[in-house]
């Protein structure tokens, strides 16, 4: 069974990989051009990359910089950031239904094969089950002097 150090190690870094993720990620998508963001989602047809889609992404993009902050943030420390780590795990859960929901309420499989979708979200559930047992765990009260 490891150590709480050791586990802290691990759990550090994994968030310090996720932080580099995201903060490529969110570059990627403030700075990527129409070209490029027909690249990433696996060449859809022309019309479906509009202005809107292309500011929405931007505006994404600096949501995913910001998660990035975070990040580096409780991979520096934690024990003081458990919140932090639990709103990942609770937003990778979420991050694995809605890809599902809209699986099965609008016409995206013209655009993703289905099982690529079911794919993505097991390795979420799966990423955020690794962060739930990482997690740092309550410690006991006590009582602050000697009594």
């Amino acid at each position: 069974m490891p150590t709480p150090r050791s586990a802290h190690r691990v759990l550090r870094t994994l968030l310090g990989f996720f932080s580099l993720l995201a903060a490529a990620g969110g570059l990627v998508l403030i700075f990527g051009g129409k070209p490029l963001m027909v690249r990433l989602f696996l060449r859809p047809p022309e019309s479906e990359i509009s202005t809107l889609l292309l500011a929405a992404v931007k505006e994404m993009g600096g949501i995913v910089l910001t998660l990035s902050v975070m990040l580096f943030l409780a991979a520096r420390d934690p024990e003081r950031n458990v919140a932090i780590i639990d709103g990942m795990t609770l937003g990778l859960c979420i991050l694995a239904i809605t890809p599902l929901v809209s699986l099965y309420t609008l016409d995206i499989r013209r655009l993703y094969p289905g099982y690529l979708i079911w794919v993505r979200s097991l390795v979420r559930l799966v990423l955020a089950g690794v962060l739930y047992c990482l997690r740092p765990r309550e410690t006991q009260w006590k009582p602050a002097g000697h009594f």
